[in-house]
């Protein structure tokens, strides 16, 4: 085949043009199988990303003053950075070859729904300043548990409108860990919750709160605490929040339930929660789903009825011996 009034030979791509007018047919169209790495040549990437880590390893250096075990920790996370690439490559490729030996079984990408399209107009923000307060440790559960939030937002069918508060320092640092966090569809904002909203629409979640929760406002923005803290500070976000000028409230959960450890939720059963009321407009159900078994929850009516049967018990007892 020929240029149109020339005697040179087409390059492949213009044959197609040429054929199709422009359109590619599934009969003329190129084999765009993807290609699947061997497993022989997945480990001579990983053992050269290895070799690479440790010269680098080698030439790192480390503040005078840092301890042994802070090197260690140190060393672990660039160590999970330096890695980040090659294990996401191995991950894409198992799914690669799932996905050629069983199309069926290969795992259906969802789309998650948008703030912006969502029905559902309640505001939930996480407070991310207490920071300062938390080891690295907590702070990477925190990221963890933010992550995990982010995700149970997006399936749902009318996405409430989250917000991360104060999101900087430490754990603004940790987010940068997480890829594609800045394309998250969230109201991402480095600013404090009196600078972005009214303190008189502000509800701060404390367990220590003597206000009950029953429903919730769409025109208030209510606050989760985003804090590990294991009960070192107990009561510091309501502090924090009396001292604001914020409302404050607790979730119905000792209207409903007794719980046999202590009241605090971590950041995720708060908003879990908190969705799934949104869902099915029952607190009983909302609080049923989310709280751990080993929280030991318990419902006020089988607490009164197990009370009510050991009374009865005891008074069978009384009678036969008398």
């Amino acid at each position: 085949m020929t240029k149109r009034g020339t005697e040179e030979p087409l390059s492949e791509e213009e044959g197609l043009e040429e054929v199709t007018s422009g359109e590619v047919t599934e009969k003329n169209r190129p084999n765009t199988a993807p290609t699947i790495c061997t497993t022989e040549e997945l480990d001579a990437m990983y053992k050269k990303v290895q070799e690479e880590f440790n010269v680098f390893k080698d030439q790192y250096e480390f503040p005078d003053d840092m301890t042994k075990n802070g090197k260690k920790k140190l060393l672990k996370t660039l160590k999970f950075d330096f890695f980040k690439a090659i294990r996401r490559k191995i991950e894409r490729e198992k799914l690669k070859r799932k996905k050629a030996n069983n199309p069926a079984s290969a795992p259906k990408r969802r789309k998650g729904n948008k703030l912006c399209d969502s029905n559902n107009k309640l505001r939930v923000a996480v407070d991310c300043s207490f920071d300062d307060l938390m080891t690295e440790k907590d702070i990477v559960k925190l990221s963890k548990q933010i992550q995990r939030i982010y995700a149970m937002n997006r399936h749902m069918d009318n996405p409430l409108q989250l917000h991360l508060t104060n999101m900087q320092g430490k754990t603004l640092e940790r987010m940068g860990c997480v890829d594609g966090y800045k394309n998250w569809d969230i109201n991402l904002k480095s600013e404090s919750l009196i600078e972005l909203f009214e303190p008189s629409n502000v509800v701060y979640l404390c367990a220590e709160s003597e206000n009950l929760l029953s429903t919730f406002d769409d025109s208030k923005t209510y606050v989760i605490g985003g804090f590990v803290d294991h009960n070192a500070h107990k009561g510091l976000a309501y502090e924090r929040a009396k001292a604001a000028g914020f409302q404050h409230a607790r979730l119905p959960i000792d209207q409903f339930f007794t719980i046999s450890t202590r009241k605090v939720l971590t950041v995720c059963h708060v908003f879990e929660i908190i969705s799934n009321f949104c869902v099915s407009n029952s607190w009983t159900s909302a609080i049923e789903k989310t709280v751990p078994e080993r929280k030991g929850l318990k419902s006020l009516d089988d607490k009164t009825k197990s009370e009510e049967t050991e009374a009865l018990k005891t008074d069978d007892a009384v009678k036969d011996e008398s």
